[in-house]
C-alpha cells in the first residue's frame, strides 16, 4: 500500500479519503492551535455574488455589493438585466503576494456575477445586453468549430428543464457586440426541481474563452413546497423546508462559485505571444501589467515539455488558483456546531476539482498545501493535513439524492455541482483544498500531469467556539441527524426515522409524473444510442483518412471529436464530422420518450486518443444505471448499489491503477446533467425527453473541446 494515503469508499457509499499518519497526531492539539481562528485580515474575506434583496444566507460574511441592482422581482416575475463588457479587476496572486489588475470580459463588471433567485412556477426575465466592441477583422467572420468571435455572446442556463427555443434556452442565438440585446423569457415549470443551477456563456466557439473570464453566475431555485401540502405539488416535496433549526430559521447557505480564470500577460495588444518563463513554461505577468484571456491556443490547449520529457498543460503552467465568487483563498467565517449548506459549482473549464475540508495544524515535513503567508505569524507554520471534515451530499446537479452521501472528498468536474451539509466540531482554523489525486480520476491526461494531480488551497475556515454549546460538539453524524430531526418535528413518524437513517426519498427528485422515490428503471426504452468521446492528434492532416479502428454504432452521435482544423476525416469507414447545423446529421428522438444511452471514451483509430470527458446534455438530466468496467464487461456495483472493492480501494499504491475509481462509487441510479467519462468504463443512463420539444444540445463540458466541436444536438420532436 502507498506510504502517502490510501482510499476507501465509506458510509453510503461514499468516497472517503484517510491520510496514513498515527491516529494519535489527530488527537493532538494546543491552545494555540484552538485559538488561532481569530483573524483579523479584512482582505481575503469570503463574499457572496451579490444576492437579490429577498434572499437571507443568514451568514456572518457581508456579500458582494457588485450587481447588487441587477435582479428584481415583481409578483411571481423575476428580472434580471445583465451588461457584458470588458471590466478592470483585481486578483489576489498568492505566489507574488500582490494583486493582479486583469481586465476581462465580465457581466455587470463582476469577477463572479450576480445570484439569482427563482421559484418554480415564476417567469424569469434576462434582460441581456452585449457591449463588448466588435473584434478585428482576422478575428471575426469565423468557420464552425474555430475558436474565434469571442465577443459575440449568448446565455445558458445550465442544468434547468426550460425550453431550447426562441427566447428560452436557445443557445443557437447569437448576440453580437456593440450594443445587441436579447430579452431571454423562461417559463419555469410548476414542477421544476428546486436546487443550485447555474448560468453562462455558451456562444459556440467563444464558450471557454466567455467563462474563462468570468461570465457565469448562480442560479437558485428555491423550494417552499412542505411535505403536508405534497398532494398540492404532485407529490413533490422540498429539502429545503426541514433544513431549519428548532427554532423555525433556515440554516446559513454558502454560494461557492469555483472559478479558474488563467488570465496571462502578452507582449503586445494582438495578444499572440503569452509572456512565459523560458526555462519552464510557467507564465509571468510584470507588475502592473494587466492580465487578459484572449488567445485560446495559448491558454486552454498549449503545453510544454520539460527536460525530462513531461509534458505540463496550459492550466498547471498559468500558476493560478481557483477562486471562490472571483477571490483567491477567502477566509470563512462560521461557529462549532452551526449547520450550512454549501451550494459549490464547478464552474472552471478545463480542470476537475476535488474538494475536501481539512483541520489546519503544526506543519509536517510533506507536501501539503500551507496557509498563506498574509495570515498572522502564529499561523506560518501550519499546514493544511489533519483530520478530514465530513460532506454530507444532499444533492448533485442541483437534484436532492435519495440518500445522503457522506463523504471526504467531492469529485467536481466542469459544470458539476454538489449541495453539502457541513459542520465542525471545534474551534480553529481549516482548510478547503484541492486534494491531489490519480490523473485518471480528473479531466486532465496522463500525459500532461503523469504525477497526478497536485493539492491546492482554496480558501481558509475560521471556526469560532459557539458560546451557547460546549467546545467540542458531538460527532458529525449526531449534528446532521439532530438537524433533519429539529427540522421535521410536524413530519410522519415513518418520514423521521427515514431521515434520522439519512434517506431523503421523501424528498428527492424524480422524474415528472411518477411518484416519491420512483425513476426511470421500468420505463419502456424506446432506441438505445451511443456517445464515444475521442480526439484527434494535432495538428490534423487535411483531408485525412483513419485506417479501421473502433466502431461506432451511431456516427450522428460518434462525431464527436474535437478538431483543431474544420476537416472532415473518415474513421472505420465512416465520416465523423464535428459539429455541424446540418439537421440531417442531428439524432431525432420523440416528445415523451425514453432513451437508454451508452456513454464512454474511445480511441477511434491511428491518430486519435480517448482521454477523459465530461457528458453534458441540456434540459432534460439523466439517470445512471450502471457503470461498466469495459475490461470484464461487468458492473462496478454490486446488486445492492454498493461499490465493488477494487473500484474504491487502491490497493498497490499506483496512480496510474485504473481500475480505481473512487468518483464513480457512489452515483447508481443518481440523476443529473453532467458525468465524467474515461477510458475503461462505459455509463449507461436513461433520459426522458419531457415537455419542450426542440434542438437539445449535448456536449463535452471541457469547453475547449466544445469550442472546436466535441458535440452536437438532439432534435425533439
Amino acid at each position: 500500500m502507498s506510504s502517502r494515503s490510501f482510499f476507501l469508499c465509506g458510509f453510503l457509499a461514499s468516497s472517503v479519503v484517510l491520510t496514513a499518519l498515527p491516529a494519535t497526531t489527530y488527537a493532538q492539539t494546543t491552545s494555540r492551535d484552538d485559538d488561532i481562528w481569530r483573524l483579523t485580515d479584512s482582505i481575503h474575506r469570503f463574499h457572496e455574488p451579490a444576492p437579490p434583496s429577498w434572499r437571507h444566507s443568514r451568514l456572518e460574511e457581508t456579500p458582494s455589493s457588485c450587481g447588487a441592482d441587477a435582479v428584481r422581482r415583481i409578483g411571481s416575475v423575476v428580472t434580471a438585466d445583465l451588461q457584458l463588457a470588458y471590466a478592470q479587476n483585481m486578483i489576489w496572486n498568492p505566489d507574488e503576494n500582490r494583486n493582479d489588475p486583469v481586465r476581462l470580459r465580465s457581466y455587470n463588471g463582476c469577477l463572479a456575477a450576480p445570484t439569482i433567485v427563482v421559484s418554480p412556477g415564476d417567469t424569469l426575465k434576462i434582460n441581456l445586453t452585449n457591449n463588448l466592441p466588435q473584434e478585428p477583422a482576422d478575428n471575426c467572420p469565423k468557420t464552425i468549430n474555430t475558436p474565434s468571435c469571442f465577443n459575440h455572446q449568448n446565455l445558458h442556463l445550465h442544468g434547468m428543464h426550460v425550453s431550447p427555443q426562441g427566447h428560452a434556452d436557445n443557445v443557437m442565438h447569437t448576440i453580437a457586440p456593440q450594443g445587441d440585446r436579447w430579452n431571454y423569457r423562461y417559463a419555469i415549470p410548476a414542477e421544476h426541481p428546486a436546487g443550485t443551477f447555474w448560468y453562462h456563456a455558451h456562444e459556440h466557439g467563444a464558450t471557454s474563452i466567455g467563462v474563462a473570464s468570468g461570465e457565469e453566475g448562480v442560479l437558485i431555485i428555491s423550494g417552499k413546497r412542505r411535505y403536508a401540502d405534497r398532494k398540492l405539488h404532485n407529490n413533490i416535496a422540498d429539502i429545503d423546508t426541514i433544513l431549519h433549526d428548532g427554532n423555525g430559521d433556515p440554516i446559513p447557505e454558502r454560494i461557492m462559485l469555483f472559478e479558474q480564470i488563467p488570465y496571462g500577460c502578452f507582449t503586445d495588444s494582438t495578444y499572440k505571444t503569452l509572456i512565459q518563463n523560458q526555462d519552464d513554461g510557467t507564465w509571468s505577468c510584470p507588475k502592473n501589467a494587466e492580465g487578459v484571456v484572449e488567445n485560446f491556443r495559448s491558454q486552454f490547449i498549449s503545453s510544454r515539455t520539460d527536460a525530462a520529457g513531461t509534458s505540463r498543460d496550459s492550466w498547471s503552467l498559468s500558476h493560478r488558483y481557483t477562486l471562490v465568487n472571483g477571490e483567491t483563498q477567502p477566509v470563512l467565517r462560521t461557529r462549532t456546531g452551526v449547520v450550512e449548506r454549501w451550494r459549490m459549482i464547478a464552474g472552471g473549464v478545463h480542470d476537475t476539482l476535488n474538494v475536501s475540508i481539512v483541520r489546519a495544524r503544526p506543519s509536517r515535513p510533506d507536501k501539503s498545501p500551507r496557509l498563506p503567508s498574509w495570515l498572522p505569524s502564529s499561523a506560518h507554520d501550519m499546514s493544511c493535513d489533519g483530520e478530514t471534515v465530513a460532506q454530507y451530499e444532499i444533492a448533485e446537479d442541483g437534484l436532492t439524492r435519495q440518500n445522503i452521501s457522506r463523504k471526504d472528498i467531492s469529485y467536481l468536474y466542469p459544470g458539476q455541482r454538489s449541495d453539502a451539509l457541513v459542520a465542525f466540531r471545534r474551534p480553529g482554523l481549516y482548510c478547503v483544498i484541492d486534494q491531489g489525486g490519480d490523473t485518471l480520476n480528473t479531466v486532465i491526461p496522463l500525459r500532461s500531469r503523469p504525477g497526478g494531480k497536485s493539492p491546492a488551497l482554496i480558501a481558509v475556515v475560521s471556526v469560532a467556539p459557539d458560546s451557547d454549546h460546549d467546545t467540542m460538539q458531538p460527532d458529525n453524524d449526531t449534528i446532521i441527524r439532530r438537524l433533519l430531526l429539529d427540522g421535521s418535528k410536524d413530519l410522519p413518524l415513518a418520514v423521521r426515522a427515514r431521515l434520522a437513517q439519512f434517506d431523503l426519498s421523501a424528498f428527492a427528485w424524480f422524474p415528472p409524473g411518477g411518484a416519491p422515490g420512483s425513476d426511470l428503471s421500468q420505463a419502456t426504452v424506446a432506441r438505445h444510442p451511443t456517445a464515444f468521446f475521442g480526439s484527434l492528434s494535432m495538428p490534423l492532416t487535411a483531408g485525412a483518412t483513419l485506417p479501421p479502428g473502433q466502431p461506432m454504432p451511431d456516427t450522428t452521435i460518434n462525431g464527436m471529436i474535437g478538431l483543431i482544423e474544420n476537416d472532415l476525416v473518415q474513421v472505420s469507414g465512416v465520416s465523423a464530422l464535428p459539429f455541424s447545423m446540418d439537421p440531417t446529421r442531428s439524432y431525432h428522438a420523440r416528445l415523451g420518450d425514453v432513451d437508454e444511452w451508452r456513454i464512454g471514451a474511445h480511441t477511434m483509430g491511428t491518430g486519435t486518443t480517448a482521454g477523459q470527458h465530461v457528458f453534458h446534455i441540456h434540459v432534460n438530466p439523466v439517470e445512471i444505471m450502471d457503470i461498466q468496467d469495459e475490461s470484464t464487461g461487468q458492473s462496478i456495483f454490486t446488486a445492492s448499489g454498493q461499490c465493488k472493492m477494487q473500484y474504491r480501494l487502491n490497493m498497490s499504491g499506483d496512480a496510474n491503477d485504473a481500475s480505481y475509481s473512487p468518483e464513480y462509487c457512489d452515483q447508481y441510479h443518481v440523476f443529473r446533467d453532467s458525468l465524467f467519462v474515461k477510458p475503461g468504463f462505459q455509463t449507461i443512463v436513461r433520459t426522458r425527453y419531457d415537455d419542450f420539444p426542440g434542438d437539445v444540445m449535448l456536449h463535452c463540458h471541457i469547453l475547449d473541446h466544445e469550442d472546436q466541436g466535441m458535440m452536437t444536438y438532439v432534435t425533439v420532436e
